[in-house]
C-alpha cells in the first residue's frame, strides 16, 4: 500500500531496460566506430603504398640518373684506350652533414661505377676508412658512424701516396677526387705530403669538389700547390642555390655534374696549344718599268 508523500521505489525492470538500451547506444557507436577505424585503416595502407611505389619509382630514376652519367665517363674510357684510375676521398668530418654528405657519396657513386673507382671516408676517425659495399644503399649510409673528432687531411694524403704508388707499378695514371667543404686542421702536414706526392715519379692529379663557399683552406691548398704543379691540382666549387636553398637532390646533381667534368677533363687528352700567329708580310713590289726614250 503507498502512501501520500512517501517516494516511489524504482522499478527493477525499469532500471534494466535503460542499461539495456544504453548498452545498444554504445554498441551501435562501436560498431560504427569500428568501420570508420578499417575504413581509415584501408585509406592509411593505400597511401602508404602509393607512396611506396612514389619513392621506389624515384629511387629508380635516381639511380638511372647516375648510372646514366657513369656510362658516358665509361665509354670515354673505352674510347681513349687508356689506363686510368680513380679514387674518391669523402670528407666526413663533423660539419658534413647530411645532405652535403649524401652528396658527396653519390659523386662518389658515380666514379666508382664508371671506372671502378676506390673510396675512402677521412676525417671522422683518426684512420682513413675505406669504404666497401653499395654507397646509394640507405642502410650503408647510416652504417658510416663518426668514431672520433679528427679532421685531418693528412692521413687521406697518406693512402694517396701508397694507391699512386701501386697504380705507377701497373704503369697507371691516378686520379684522386677529394669532396668536402673545404676545412680540415692540419694544412702544413697535409700539403708537405701532397708535394711529395706531386714531386715523386707517380701521374698523379688531385681534384678538389669543395661545396658550400669559398675561401676555405682547401681552396687556398688547392691554388698554392696549382702553381707549382699547373694542370695537375684544381679546385670546383659547389655552391651557391644548390647547396644553400637547394634540396638534397639538387646538391647531389651538382656534385655528380661537377665530378663528371672532372672525369671528363682527366680521361681526354689535353688540347693541343693553338700556334702562335705569323707575322703578315708584304708582297714584294713589281719592278717598275724603264722609262722610254
Amino acid at each position: 500500500m503507498d502512501f501520500p508523500g512517501k517516494p516511489k521505489k524504482p522499478d527493477a525492470s525499469q532500471a534494466l531496460d535503460g542499461l539495456k538500451k544504453i548498452q545498444q547506444e554504445f554498441n551501435t557507436a562501436a560498431e560504427d566506430n569500428l568501420r570508420k577505424a578499417e575504413a581509415m585503416g584501408q585509406a592509411v595502407k593505400a597511401l602508404e603504398d602509393a607512396q611506396k611505389r612514389e619513392q621506389a619509382h624515384e629511387d629508380a630514376r635516381y639511380r638511372d640518373r647516375i648510372a646514366n652519367s657513369a656510362a658516358y665517363i665509361k665509354g670515354l674510357l673505352a674510347h681513349e684506350k687508356k689506363p686510368h684510375e680513380f679514387f674518391v676521398f669523402v670528407d666526413h668530418t663533423g660539419s658534413m652533414t647530411q645532405k652535403p654528405f649524401y652528396a658527396a657519396l653519390d659523386g662518389a657513386a658515380l666514379l666508382k661505377q664508371a671506372a671502378g673507382a676506390g673510396i675512402a671516408l677521412w676525417g671522422s676517425a683518426d684512420d682513413v676508412r675505406p669504404v666497401t659495399g653499395d654507397v646509394l644503399d640507405p642502410k650503408v649510409r647510416e652504417g658510416f658512424e663518426k668514431k672520433g673528432a679528427s679532421s685531418d687531411f693528412k692521413p687521406a694524403v697518406d693512402e694517396m701516396v701508397k694507391t699512386a704508388a701501386l697504380n705507377q707499378l701497373d704503369g697507371k695514371p691516378t686520379h684522386f677526387v677529394v669532396i668536402g667543404d673545404g676545412e680540415f686542421a692540419d694544412y702544413p702536414k697535409a700539403k708537405a705530403q701532397l708535394e711529395k706526392l706531386l714531386k715523386g715519379r707517380y701521374r698523379a692529379t688531385v681534384d678538389f669538389i669543395i661545396l658550400g663557399r669559398a675561401g676555405t683552406g682547401m681552396e687556398f691548398l688547392a691554388e698554392q700547390l696549382a702553381k707549382d704543379f699547373p694542370g695537375r691540382v684544381k679546385h670546383h666549387l659547389v655552391n651557391g642555390p644548390a647547396y644553400w636553398q637547394g634540396t638534397e637532390a639538387d646538391l647531389s646533381k651538382a656534385v655528380q655534374d661537377t665530378v663528371a667534368k672532372v672525369a671528363t677533363a682527366r680521361i681526354l687528352p689535353a688540347p693541343k696549344p693553338a700556334p702562335a700567329p705569323q707575322p703578315k708580310t708584304q708582297p714584294a713590289a713589281a719592278p717598275r718599268p724603264p722609262k722610254q726614250g
